[in-house]
């Protein structure tokens, strides 16, 4: 899973990064994202590994990049745009960073943080950019005329309500469309059409309210970036020290990756043993062959049965497996199986 950082100039995009990483983004050319491998806390996952005592324990891990600021709306051409939000459009999700310090230094921005200005010049930046994708396949496809296939017109059909929508300045997510259209334009990628949270970089105290920025968002969150950034450069014993004198008991930034996570349609299952516990990140919805396979693809090819049991009722025994069969918890599920976020899963399979 990759999620994309997008935002003004001076929002703070960077600064968050260092709270996710503890790394200065390094973009490997001018105008590309910095990109960084950033684990999914989850506590479930945690008392797993303490409970089981692994020689080895795997969180699920995600790409999460850093983009070069957005100029202002209007400050250069949608085709420029497009390009510059290009490699956005392979991500699963956006997070829009608003800035909700004061910051003097930059010549084209006040000093007074403006948070629902900052996310409102994003959200259009986003539709621009889609526009501009849109409208080039639309006169490719209208070139061809009468001599355009059907399936090409039922592209075209789908994108005039797409760009009749981006044209209204909404985002192609609300446009409604069928399953054979939502076929034809998945190519695309909109970036209208992700998943997107909002964060609300805040300075070390203070700040406006997340609650008063107004759009359509998947989550909502406030960092107060630039402190979490520091705490995310100490070691692991000066981290807790410096986060016990603040009476900081757990990073916000932590909480943005995992509310980005779950509004990608995302979920976890555990696979627990003494030599590994870990988490896997499949789609909601997924059937228990198909997260076989995402162990590994013999699991997939032979699968047999899946002994499945959820996280909860496991740690409501402290643990104990036989208290589950106990309690009648434990299942032994087929390949059509939908698992569940939190399932414990061991899979039976045939060689």
């Amino acid at each position: 899973m990759r999620l994309a950082i997008v935002g003004s100039r001076g929002a703070g995009k960077s600064t968050l990064f260092r709270a996710f990483t503890g790394d200065e983004p390094i973009p490997p050319r001018p105008n590309q994202p910095a990109i960084a491998v950033v684990r999914v806390r989850d506590e479930r996952l945690e008392w797993l590994r303490d409970h089981h005592q692994p020689k080895k324990y795997t969180p699920v891990a995600i790409e999460v990049c850093d983009f070069p600021g957005l100029p202002e709306p209007g400050e250069i051409d949608g085709a420029k745009l497009s390009e510059l939000l290009a490699a956005a459009r392979e991500a699963d999700g956006l997070i829009i960073c608003a800035r909700g310090f004061e910051d003097p230094t930059y010549p084209y921005r006040v000093a007074t943080p403006d948070p629902a200005a900052d996310a409102e010049n994003v959200l259009t930046e986003l539709v621009f950019a889609d526009l501009e994708i849109a409208m080039r396949r639309i006169e490719k496809l209208e070139r061809k005329g009468g001599n355009a296939i059907d399936i090409e017109k039922q592209e075209l059909k789908a994108l005039h309500r797409v760009r009749e929508a981006l044209e209204d300045g909404r985002a192609v997510k609300t446009v409604s469309l069928n399953s054979g259209e939502q076929k034809l334009l998945r190519g695309f990628r909109f970036l209208t059409e992700k998943p997107i949270a909002l964060v609300l970089s805040l300075p070390d105290e203070g700040g406006p309210d997340v609650a008063g920025v107004a759009g359509d968002f998947e989550a909502r969150l406030a960092v107060r970036a630039k402190l979490e950034a520091e705490i995310a450069e100490l070691d692991d014993d000066d981290r807790t020290e410096f986060m016990e004198d603040l009476g900081i008991e757990s990073l916000a930034s932590e909480s943005v990756v995992a509310a980005a996570f779950r509004a990608c349609g995302t979920i976890s299952f555990f696979t627990t043993g003494e030599d590994e516990v870990r988490a896997w990140e499949i789609p909601t919805g997924c059937p228990a062959v198909e997260a076989a396979g995402k162990i590994h693809t013999d699991l997939q090819r032979g699968f047999i049965r899946a002994e499945v049991y959820s996280y909860d009722d496991f740690r409501g025994v402290d643990g104990d497996l036989a208290g589950v069969k106990k309690a009648g918890r434990f299942r032994v599920e087929g390949r059509e199986y939908v698992v569940q976020d939190g399932d414990i899963v061991n899979v039976r399979f045939s060689v």
